[in-house]
């Protein structure tokens, strides 16, 4: 950038930031972080569910038994249990909560050959996939 130059007259410069070296520290934008697997997963759907403004995001095996869930107040074991068949196209969720609809996103991932389901309820779709992708790394990670 040339100071001299008449365009870039009166603005400041813009620095790139150097990309790490290899074994060098690393950013880690996790706010919190956990040892223990099942704060660990808590922590990273939560984080998840309150980017997006969503009801619930929660991790079901192929059971329909609750993995893991971000907090909240909401009894989430009937909806654990209808996942898995939403999760394989068997059904169409219609759910209502106070008399409004939410809509559910349902992605499947497979962790040491077990199949699991990532739910994401509420929210607007383009955050809810967002974020459902974001909880599916998550779990596959932390779960692994």
């Amino acid at each position: 950038m040339d100071p001299e130059n008449p365009r870039f007259h009166g603005q400041k410069s813009f620095r790139v930031q150097p990309l790490p070296r290899p074994g060098g520290p690393l950013f880690d934008r996790r706010k919190r972080r956990s040892s223990s697997t099942a704060v660990a997963i808590e922590l990273a759907l939560t984080s998840a569910a309150a980017r997006a403004k969503l009801d619930a995001l929660l991790v079901v095996d192929d059971d329909g038994m609750l993995v893991a869930r971000s907090r909240g107040s909401l009894d989430l074991s009937m909806l654990a249990a209808v996942t898995p068949i939403v999760g394989r196209g068997q059904a169409i969720p219609r759910i209502k909560r106070d008399g409004r609809a939410l809509d559910l996103s349902v992605e499947t991932i497979e962790i040491d050959g077990e199949r699991f389901y990532v739910a994401a309820l509420g929210g607007r779709y383009l955050e809810r996939k967002r974020e459902l992708d974001s909880g599916a790394l998550a779990a596959r990670r932390i779960l692994a």
